[in-house]
């Protein structure tokens, strides 16, 4: 499985749209210089470095953001059709969904991202690790980076936003225990948000991977339910030409020797 240089660049085109209509203000500004700065890691980045995981393949990252993003907004539909108590805003909502795995960029700077690929044909061959982990980085809980970078931007973020980040990997994460798995009424979460996204993502993840299981080819997520009002204007457009020539000096050599 693998996207094309031009599916790549309408995945990006797409995520920075998505940024432009949900985000204003000063919040808008910031986020905006994260993606600008980190632009070529982030374009390109997967989603996990082991192709049976999900999302193994150049542009993953992106394509896994956007998928959580639409599945949010479906599960919280579904959520709030049945009762669900909302208090919480649709902007800490999606601000969650968009930035639950930021952490996976990296530390700002070129050499500095998480993902490398693999340089051994044996291990992407026989173990499917596509992608090595930059070791040159602080060891790092990738939520822990995502509100370090956040802050490092000078994106704010409220508390039901920082939990829900915190608390995507549901209790695949031993450190959400405390969380998820209350002894009184007092210690349950005030918000259905981190079970929201933890659904979302679980989702995406596992639909991610059936589909490189069956082999399908990736498709650009479509994001449906746009906000009403005029479409905001996309800045950053990559040409055609340009995105794959930054493909290929990125990842020429490691697809030859595949």
């Amino acid at each position: 499985m693998e996207l094309t240089a031009e599916q790549i660049q309408k995945n990006w085109n797409t995520f920075i749209q998505v940024i432009e209509t949900e985000f204003s203000g000063e919040r808008l500004e910031n986020l905006k210089k994260l993606y600008t700065e980190n632009q070529d890691t982030l374009m390109f980045a997967p989603a996990s470095g082991t192709e049976h995981y999900h999302n193994c393949f150049a542009g993953g990252y992106i394509d896994h953001v956007l998928r959580v993003y639409e599945f949010t907004k479906q599960v919280f539909q579904n959520w709030q059709d049945n009762g669900a108590t909302i208090n919480y805003t649709y902007e800490e909502l999606v601000f969650a969904a968009l930035h639950h795995d930021l952490g996976k960029l990296g530390f700002p700077g070129k050499g500095n991202e998480t993902y490398h690929p693999n340089p051994s044909d044996w291990h992407r061959k026989n173990q499917g690790k596509i992608y090595t982990h930059n070791t040159n980085n602080p060891f790092h809980n990738v939520n822990d980076l995502t509100v370090w970078l956040l802050q490092h931007y000078g994106i704010t973020t409220t508390w039901n936003e920082m939990i829900t980040i915190k608390l995507t990997d549901g209790l695949y994460d031993d450190a959400n225990k405390m969380y998820y798995i209350s002894r009184s009424k007092e210690a349950k979460l005030k918000t259905n948000m981190p079970y929201i996204l933890h659904q979302a993502d679980s989702m995406a993840a596992r639909i991610e991977y059936e589909m490189w299981v069956s082999n399908e080819m990736a498709k650009p997520m479509e994001i449906t339910k746009p906000k009403t009002g005029p479409k905001p204007k996309v800045e950053n457009h990559i040409p055609a030409n340009k995105a794959q020539a930054m493909f290929d000096d990125i990842f020429g050599d490691s697809i030859k020797n595949a």
